[in-house]
């Protein structure tokens, strides 16, 4: 057997719509690991908004915020911070255009103010049961992985003249994650890779979201979810069923990785 190094997004891939795990997928993920491959999740959660799903999932390995840190075996093995003084012009500008923002440290969520539409904003990032800090101060903090501005793709390019050593990811039509240039999913995995011994042609990525195409055209086999829109569903080789309908135990039987 060939080992594999297998990656799957959690929103919209894992997650169902109603944001459930499927016993079929929590099926793929144990006869996976069993077979010896390596398996992760790769996520643009932190820690903090991914930990009850990763302790219902079970893994052990986990790529969060969008490739800026992982974890091996629960323990921190990779980490890409975002540059603070690129950051701090980034700030500035957004609060000139009254631009919300949220910061990810290593295991928490933070702000610098109370948002507009806090709820909201809550919901849409996953910590709407979690409190978040208000502490945040830039210069304080050991990493900073991401930041997620709420903006709109038109208010996206007032921020591309400041960006040298960031990258903009994104994810719904009003948010967008900040990472590091040095860390995404695909380039982390491809970290990974080589420390296992791994080809990339070994790779195999499931994914639905914008954040996700790197990663599905990097693989040997890059699953895109049924529910991926038009353009997500034009990266990768292979389109399977939805979240919805068991997509990821579909592709791993139809492309052997699993028996029926």
């Amino acid at each position: 057997m060939t080992r594999k190094l297998i990656a799957f997004d959690i929103d919209g891939t894992l997650y169902t719509s109603d944001r459930k795990i499927l016993d079929s997928s929590l099926r793929v993920l144990r006869e996976l690991e069993e077979a010896g491959h390596y398996v992760t999740v790769a996520t643009g959660r932190s820690y903090f908004t991914a930990q009850e799903a990763l302790k219902e999932l079970g893994v052990k390995n986990y790529i969060l915020c969008n490739g800026a840190y992982a974890y091996e075996n629960h323990e921190l093995s990779h980490s890409f911070p975002i540059d603070k003084e690129e950051l701090k012009e980034i700030v500035a500008l957004a609060n000139e255009k009254n631009i919300d923002i949220l910061y990810q440290t290593e295991r928490e969520v933070k702000q610098q103010k109370e948002f507009r539409e806090q709820s909201d904003r809550q919901k849409k990032v996953g910590y709407e049961h979690f409190g978040p800090s208000f502490d945040f101060d830039i210069d304080k903090e050991d990493a900073i992985y991401q930041a997620i501005m709420f903006c709109t793709a038109d208010q996206e390019e007032l921020f591309t003249p400041l960006l040298d050593k960031l990258r903009f990811t994104r994810w719904v039509s009003d948010g967008v994650d900040v990472v590091s240039k040095h860390g995404s999913k695909a380039e982390t995995l491809k970290v990974i890779a080589k420390d296992k011994g791994i080809a990339e042609k070994d790779i195999i990525a499931f994914g639905d979201g914008e954040n996700d195409i790197e990663m599905l055209d990097l693989a040997g086999l890059g699953v895109v979810m049924g529910n991926a829109s038009d353009l997500v569903k034009g990266h990768g080789n292979y389109i399977t069923k939805s979240n919805d309908e068991h997509g990821i135990l579909h592709a791993a039987i139809e492309n052997g990785l699993i028996e029926k």
